[in-house]
Protein backbone atom coordinates (compact mmCIF):
# COMPACT_ATOMS: atom_id res chain seq x y z
CA UNK A 1 0.00 0.00 0.00
CA UNK A 2 1.10 3.55 -0.80
CA UNK A 3 0.81 6.39 1.46
CA UNK A 4 -1.36 9.38 0.26
CA UNK A 5 0.09 12.08 -1.31
CA UNK A 6 -1.04 15.74 -0.25
CA UNK A 7 -2.38 17.85 -3.03
CA UNK A 8 0.74 19.38 -5.10
CA UNK A 9 -0.79 22.62 -4.17
CA UNK A 10 -0.20 22.22 -0.53
CA UNK A 11 3.39 20.36 -0.51
CA UNK A 12 4.82 23.35 -2.34
CA UNK A 13 3.34 25.90 -0.41
CA UNK A 14 5.29 23.73 2.97
CA UNK A 15 8.54 23.11 1.34
CA UNK A 16 8.99 27.11 0.67
CA UNK A 17 7.75 28.23 3.81
CA UNK A 18 10.02 25.89 5.78
CA UNK A 19 13.06 27.19 3.05
CA UNK A 20 12.39 30.78 4.01
CA UNK A 21 12.54 30.12 7.97
CA UNK A 22 15.40 27.69 7.59
CA UNK A 23 17.17 30.71 5.46
CA UNK A 24 16.02 33.66 8.18
CA UNK A 25 17.59 31.60 10.64
CA UNK A 26 21.10 31.09 8.97
CA UNK A 27 21.17 34.50 8.54
CA UNK A 28 20.69 35.62 12.15
CA UNK A 29 22.79 32.48 13.84
CA UNK A 30 26.74 33.63 14.07
CA UNK A 31 29.04 31.18 14.89
CA UNK A 32 30.83 31.74 18.70
CA UNK A 33 34.51 32.84 18.07
CA UNK A 34 37.23 29.70 18.53
CA UNK A 35 38.93 31.62 21.56
CA UNK A 36 35.75 31.19 23.30
CA UNK A 37 34.79 28.12 23.03
CA UNK A 38 38.72 26.73 23.55
CA UNK A 39 38.13 28.53 26.98
CA UNK A 40 35.05 27.13 27.80
CA UNK A 41 36.39 23.77 27.55
CA UNK A 42 39.22 25.23 29.64
CA UNK A 43 37.06 25.56 32.12
CA UNK A 44 35.56 22.34 32.24
CA UNK A 45 38.48 20.80 32.39
CA UNK A 46 39.91 22.51 35.59
CA UNK A 47 36.46 21.93 37.29
CA UNK A 48 36.47 18.47 36.44
CA UNK A 49 40.15 17.90 37.93
CA UNK A 50 39.04 20.11 40.60
CA UNK A 51 36.12 17.78 41.83
CA UNK A 52 38.52 14.77 41.10
CA UNK A 53 40.87 15.99 43.54
CA UNK A 54 38.28 16.79 46.29
CA UNK A 55 37.01 13.63 45.80
CA UNK A 56 40.33 11.99 46.62
CA UNK A 57 40.87 14.04 49.43
CA UNK A 58 37.38 12.83 51.20
CA UNK A 59 38.40 9.24 50.29
CA UNK A 60 41.45 9.20 51.84
CA UNK A 61 40.72 11.25 54.85
CA UNK A 62 37.04 9.23 55.60
CA UNK A 63 39.65 6.20 54.97
CA UNK A 64 42.15 7.76 57.76
CA UNK A 65 39.51 8.40 60.33
CA UNK A 66 37.76 4.93 60.10
CA UNK A 67 41.02 3.10 60.11
CA UNK A 68 41.64 5.72 63.36
CA UNK A 69 38.45 4.37 64.90
CA UNK A 70 39.43 0.47 64.19
CA UNK A 71 42.64 0.92 65.90
CA UNK A 72 41.41 2.12 68.84
CA UNK A 73 38.89 -0.05 69.71
CA UNK A 74 41.69 -2.94 69.46
CA UNK A 75 41.91 -3.34 73.12
CA UNK A 76 38.51 -4.67 73.30
CA UNK A 77 38.04 -8.60 73.20
CA UNK A 78 36.64 -10.11 70.45
CA UNK A 79 33.17 -12.08 70.59
CA UNK A 80 32.68 -15.53 70.11
CA UNK A 81 32.90 -17.04 66.19
CA UNK A 82 30.01 -19.73 67.18
CA UNK A 83 26.46 -18.93 68.76
CA UNK A 84 26.57 -19.72 72.41
CA UNK A 85 25.27 -23.09 73.27
CA UNK A 86 22.16 -23.65 75.04
CA UNK A 87 22.25 -23.16 78.58
CA UNK A 88 19.50 -23.77 81.66
CA UNK A 89 18.23 -19.81 80.45
CA UNK A 90 17.58 -21.13 77.39
CA UNK A 91 14.86 -23.41 78.46
CA UNK A 92 11.55 -22.64 78.83
CA UNK A 93 11.00 -20.17 81.86
CA UNK A 94 8.91 -21.31 85.00
CA UNK A 95 6.61 -18.23 84.73
CA UNK A 96 5.42 -19.93 81.28
CA UNK A 97 4.91 -23.39 82.59
CA UNK A 98 2.55 -21.84 85.61
CA UNK A 99 0.84 -19.72 83.22
CA UNK A 100 -0.28 -22.70 81.12
CA UNK A 101 -1.25 -24.64 84.25
CA UNK A 102 -3.24 -22.10 85.54
CA UNK A 103 -5.36 -21.34 82.90
CA UNK A 104 -6.08 -24.89 81.32
CA UNK A 105 -8.65 -24.77 78.07
CA UNK A 106 -12.14 -25.52 78.94
CA UNK A 107 -12.97 -29.69 78.00
CA UNK A 108 -9.18 -30.52 77.62
CA UNK A 109 -7.21 -32.73 80.41
CA UNK A 110 -4.46 -30.73 82.53
CA UNK A 111 -1.61 -30.65 80.48
CA UNK A 112 0.95 -33.74 82.47
CA UNK A 113 3.82 -32.37 84.04
CA UNK A 114 7.05 -33.77 82.15
CA UNK A 115 11.16 -32.55 84.17
CA UNK A 116 12.50 -30.09 82.02
CA UNK A 117 15.89 -30.87 83.09
CA UNK A 118 18.53 -30.06 81.24
CA UNK A 119 20.81 -33.01 80.09
CA UNK A 120 24.26 -33.77 82.08
CA UNK A 121 27.00 -31.61 80.08
CA UNK A 122 30.74 -33.07 79.72
CA UNK A 123 33.08 -31.07 81.13
CA UNK A 124 36.87 -31.57 79.74
CA UNK A 125 38.92 -32.77 82.52
CA UNK A 126 42.39 -31.54 82.31
CA UNK A 127 43.94 -33.78 84.52
CA UNK A 128 45.59 -37.47 83.21
CA UNK A 129 43.70 -40.73 83.78
CA UNK A 130 44.76 -42.97 86.60
CA UNK A 131 47.28 -44.66 85.09
CA UNK A 132 47.32 -49.08 84.99
CA UNK A 133 49.34 -49.64 88.07
CA UNK A 134 47.72 -47.27 90.69
CA UNK A 135 44.43 -49.05 89.57
CA UNK A 136 45.40 -52.82 89.91
CA UNK A 137 45.23 -54.72 92.76
CA UNK A 138 48.21 -56.95 93.54
CA UNK A 139 47.30 -60.27 93.43
CA UNK A 140 49.53 -61.92 96.37
CA UNK A 141 48.54 -60.18 98.71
Amino acid sequence: MTEPMPPAGDGDRLAAALKRAAASGGRAASPVPAHQVSARGARRRRRTYAAGAALAVCLVSGGAALAAVQLSRGDEPVGPAVPPSPTKSASLPESSLAERSASPDPGSSPPSRTPTRLPPTVTPSTSLPPSDSATAVPSGG
